[in-house]
This record gives C-alpha cells, structure tokens and sequence, in this order.
C-alpha cells in the first residue's frame, strides 16, 4: 500500500491570530491560584 502523503510536497498552512492583550496576566493569576491549591491539598495531607 503506497503512502498518499510520501510524494506530495505541499505546503503546510499555518493559522495565525493577533494575541489580545490581557489573556497572560490572568493565565499566571488562574495558575498561581490552582498552584496553591494544590499545594494546599498536598500540606494537609501529609
């Protein structure tokens, strides 16, 4: 069975966006937040 994709050389697309702003400060405040939680869950475990 021969590979479709062996002997084409197409392009690749790439789909790119502009960034908005104020989505980084809320991914580390939404990871700091879960970071501490678990680390909570871990304390009162032990």
């Amino acid at each position: 069975m021969k590979d479709n994709y062996s002997n084409k050389h197409e392009e690749l697309m790439e789909l790119g966006h502009d960034p908005v702003p104020g989505y980084r400060p809320v991914f580390y405040v939404i990871m700091t937040i879960a970071s501490l939680y678990l680390a909570l869950i871990l304390i009162k475990t032990l």
